[in-house]
């Protein structure tokens, strides 16, 4: 009788993690930096979350900012010809902090998780974004998962 109810309580414990992992196959991202939310971006949700499939879309709602220090890892040319950018942009009087922790497809679904931490900005107002790339192949829908809940969705067009 101990053995069995051991042997259920081990069960449980292995159903309750494996209920937390992402289903799907893992999928490699690049996470860029660099990029700011242009002011004529048209942008209205808060938050914003956009799968981008070229360059001129891109363009239209992120520019590029250089600051000293370390080199930003920009979105390259060319590289929608074989990937898809999934972006996600929090807005308000703090700065988000992102930290990527995985993406996975299952049937036609990417998901991305990640960790968010906002600091005070103060009186200004901010734009932060999360701009991840990802191989477009198979991709339809692009699910945000932010510290474990689902966050938003978008399209793939």
């Amino acid at each position: 009788m101990l053995r069995a109810a051991l042997f259920a309580g081990c069960f449980a414990l292995a159903a309750g993690a494996s209920a937390d992992e992402p289903k799907g196959a893992k999928v490699e991202f690049l996470v860029h930096s660099g990029h700011f939310e242009k002011n004529n971006a048209g942008l209205k949700d808060n938050p914003s979350f956009l799968a981008l499939t070229s360059a001129e879309a891109f363009d239209k709602v992120f520019g590029v900012a250089f600051t000293m220090g370390k080199k930003p890892n920009v979105v390259p040319k060319g590289a929608f010809e074989k990937s898809l950018v999934v972006a996600t942009v929090k807005r308000g009087n703090f700065i988000t902090k992102y930290e990527v922790e995985g993406a996975t497809l299952a049937d036609g679904t990417l998901t991305v998780k990640y960790k968010t931490t906002d600091e005070a900005g103060g009186t200004a107002t901010f734009a932060s974004p999360l701009i991840v790339s990802v191989p477009k192949a198979g991709v339809k829908k692009v699910e945000f998962v932010e510290n474990g809940k689902k966050a938003g969705t978008a399209e793939v067009k």
